[in-house]
């Protein structure tokens, strides 16, 4: 019988703490409408900022939630509109650029809750009601933070990424991959071998035909870190499972996962 075997690392991961209070530089606002799940009508409260209008329209950062229409759109737009309904919202502006094309102000919204402050963005991913939308991540200050959100909702099959609830072979992938490619599954093989190349580290599914492997990223949150805790040259020979988007570019690469985090990859031991 195999029994799942989670790979648990001490690492303190600071950017998955919850913010202490809203930035010192957003300013306060009550959310009037809400458009959907990522766009809401807000009035600033006070005097509004230099450049900055009594009455605004804004675009959360960083994400993108299911148009009107979409599934899971109007569950969207409730969990937005249960967060910030009658409450003061602090409006965190970006700092690389503050409207978009259609005069958007371009912002993270910053709310208090009985279990302290969160980051609307953040949250709507971390609930699995919205996908990463981040162009250069090198500039988003709140990547990392936002990427784990979104790996936490992918590997819980939160939300968008539920269409796939149970673990599936090698077997099962490769039948159909048109049917995966761009979902969040999680795939079930045994490591063949390991290996470097400009990705990562590669570790190779015994049973593909297509050359299928999971990718352990070395940027840009954990870097050298998530190598360190997941050991992958310990990894040949072992039953592994790992969970999120299944991609596939080119026949050359062949379908894979990209591995950001420890807890999107478990051993299955023996018992």
């Amino acid at each position: 019988m195999l029994a799942k075997t989670r790979i648990v690392v001490g690492l303190l991961l600071i950017f998955a703490v919850l913010g202490i209070s809203q930035p010192e530089e957003a300013f306060p606002a009550r959310v009037m409408r809400w458009y959907d799940g990522d766009t809401a009508q807000i009035r600033i409260v006070g005097k509004p900022p230099s450049g900055i209008a009594p009455y605004e329209t804004v675009r959360l950062l960083g994400i993108n939630t299911p148009e009107v229409g979409e599934p899971l759109s109007e569950e969207a737009t409730r969990f937005f509109r249960t967060l910030t309904m009658g409450k003061t919202v602090y409006v965190e502006l970006s700092p690389w650029e503050r409207r978009d094309n259609h005069s958007r102000l371009l912002a993270y919204l910053w709310v208090e809750t009985p279990e302290g402050w969160v980051m609307v963005n953040e949250e709507l991913l971390r609930a699995g009601l919205a996908r990463l939308l981040v162009y250069y991540p090198e500039l988003e200050k709140h990547y990392c933070r936002f990427l784990r959100a979104l790996v936490d909702a992918q590997v819980e099959k939160k939300g968008l990424w539920a269409k796939f609830p149970e673990p599936i072979t090698i077997s099962e992938l490769e039948a159909d991959p048109l049917v995966y490619v761009t979902e969040v599954a999680t795939v079930v093989f045994t490591v063949s071998r390991v290996g470097e190349d400009r990705d990562g580290w590669s570790l190779w599914a015994a049973e593909s035909r297509y050359g299928f492997r999971a990718v352990l990223s070395p940027e840009p949150c954990m870097g050298l870190a998530l190598l360190q805790s997941l050991r992958p040259e310990e990894l040949v020979g072992k039953k592994v499972a790992v969970s999120g988007e299944v991609r596939w570019e080119s026949l050359y690469g062949g379908p894979r996962i990209v591995v950001y985090f420890p807890e999107q990859l478990e051993v299955w031991e023996e018992e």
